[in-house]
């Protein structure tokens, strides 16, 4: 038996899979939870195959804009350090943000 993820609003999702099916499969799960942020490591190519199955499946453009993909802000990253810098970055970014709304609707 696998054991259980609770996600809630407060989780960010990262996934790093091996392949499209995979990915397919992560990101249906994460769309069905409240998680924050949903990002994806991956090719725009991944990216869009896995789009266009979700949207086939019955998944709406406004489910699927809550996954950012590729995940990570664009430093033109190099190396895996470079790409996790980058992820870390977009992390932070979107805390931020989430953090200054909280504060104008005080």
């Amino acid at each position: 038996m696998l054991p259980t993820l609770n996600i809630n609003k407060n989780d960010y999702v990262a996934i790093v899979t091996r392949g499209h099916s995979c990915d397919a499969d992560v990101e249906r799960f994460a769309l069905r939870t409240p998680a924050s942020y949903i990002g994806v490591v991956g090719s725009k190519r991944k990216t869009q195959y896995v789009r266009e199955k979700l949207l086939a499946e019955g998944f709406t453009n406004e489910e699927l804009d809550r996954v950012h993909a590729p995940i990570g802000i664009d430093i033109a990253s190099e190396t895996p350090a470079e790409i996790a810098i980058s992820i870390a970055a977009q992390l932070i970014q979107i805390r931020a943000e989430k953090a200054v709304v909280r504060r104008k609707n005080k």
